[in-house]
């Protein structure tokens, strides 16, 4: 919790914010983004991050495109490439959230950031897909580096809160015995003075970590 007064945030309670993370294996079939549909409308979710959307750039153009005015809610994506047909990330955002999108910025099927912009806030939420880094270890070095980049231009842009959601690869109790590369990712976060919310839900359940940042120093 931040002191409203502080930031200069209004004093009025602001509604929950529920997010979300789900690793849907493919949505290039209309079934599948029908009961994805379904799911995300019957949830409690402001923001659902998906993985391994396995979209191109060109079918990503017409999904859901006449259920957004129907719902009232935006859906964002990074699109796979021909030569890494299982990747793809993308967002889902309700009403309001969806108005105060200013930037969209995805990144190689594996990273997608979207900027919001309120009164006196801005607000960044990036979901990623961070491969096994033991077997895929230029492209975890390379995702990590253009990570930071956002961080450090969030940083410097004094943005209040940032958000990471997505499939990290990385459970540490599970594999305690990995290697301290594998853990990377994980640990560049911690140094920055992200919290994990996953590991502090205890109702919750799963391995995969979900960080945010409340203004401060990353």
């Amino acid at each position: 919790m931040m002191d409203n007064n502080k930031y200069n945030f209004s004093p009025h309670p602001t509604p929950l914010i529920n997010f979300g993370q789900i690793n849907v294996n493919g949505l290039v079939s209309s079934v599948r983004q029908q009961h994805l549909l379904n799911f995300f409308l019957h949830s409690s979710f402001g923001v659902l991050s998906l993985n391994n959307t396995h979209l191109t750039s060109t079918s990503a153009k017409f999904i859901f495109k006449n259920e957004h005015f129907q719902h009232n809610f935006k859906s964002y994506w990074a699109c796979s490439s021909s030569s890494r047909p299982h990747d793809g990330i993308g967002i889902l955002l309700r009403n309001p959230l969806h108005k105060h999108v200013q930037t969209v910025d995805p990144w190689n099927g594996r990273l997608l950031k979207l900027d919001l912009f309120f009164y006196q806030t801005k607000i960044s939420i990036i979901s990623l897909y961070n491969p096994p880094c033991s077997i895929h270890q230029t492209i975890c070095n390379d995702l990590i580096a253009k990570l930071l980049s956002w961080l450090d231009y969030a940083r410097s842009h004094n943005y209040h809160v940032i958000i990471i959601l997505g499939d990290f690869n990385a459970d540490e109790v599970a594999h305690s015995n990995y290697s301290y590369s594998h853990f990377r990712l994980l640990r560049l976060l911690s140094s920055r003075y992200f919290n994990d919310h996953q590991s502090r839900s205890s109702h919750l359940s799963g391995p995969d970590p979900t960080f945010y940042h409340a203004n401060g120093s990353f």
